[in-house]
Parts: structure tokens; sequence; C-alpha cells
């Protein structure tokens, strides 16, 4: 009876608790202000800017270009769509990775030149 007792209040209180954590969460958290900086060092072509600020956020490149999505794009889609020519270069390579792009080069016609 008392475990009954004790598991109705503990589910009525996390029930009035929980909604207003996820609302300050959402507001001012760590990740949302992380994201917001990648995006609008993307969409300013700030290649430097974005450098820094994934090393601040300690975000790898490989990660960034995986996981990022800004306004429903991922980061490189986000990048072409906005112009930034020089970000769009600096995470192409990381983006091929993903694709599984191979580039075969004639190792033995490269040393005969």
């Amino acid at each position: 009876m008392k475990t009954a007792l004790l598991l109705a209040i503990s589910v009525a209180s996390a029930g009035v608790a929980i909604p207003v954590a996820a609302n300050d969460y959402v507001k001012g958290s760590y990740i949302h202000q992380a994201l917001v900086q990648v995006c609008s060092k993307t969409a300013d072509d700030d290649r430097l800017g974005l450098h820094s600020t994934l090393k601040a956020y300690r975000i790898s490149k490989q990660a960034a270009v995986e996981k990022v999505v800004c306004n429903g794009q991922h980061l490189t889609d986000f990048a072409r769509a906005n112009q930034a020519v020089k970000v769009t270069a600096m995470l192409q390579p990381y983006e091929d990775r993903i694709k599984g792009r191979v580039t075969i080069q004639d190792v033995a016609a490269a040393a005969a030149n």
C-alpha cells in the first residue's frame, strides 16, 4: 500500500516538474547555443569562426557534417544554400567520407614523371 502511494506521488510530481525543466532546457541550453553559433558562422561564410566555434564546443568537423542540422538541412547543404563557398570547401572532405568516395591514384605513373 505504501509503495503504491509513493509511486502515485512520484508520478504526479514528475508530471509537474518535467515540463518546466524541458522549457528551460530549450531556451538557453548549451547545445542550443552551440548549434546557433555553428549555423550562424556557416551562413556568414566565416570559415575561421566556424573552426574556432567547433573547437570551443569540442565538436569535430566530421561530427558536425554528419549530425548538425540548420533549418532542416545538413550543415554542408545549408552552407551551399547560403552560398558559403569557403565553409563548403572546408567541409567537403568530411562530406566525401560519408559518401564513400574513393579516389584512385596511379602511383607508378606519378613516380615516372
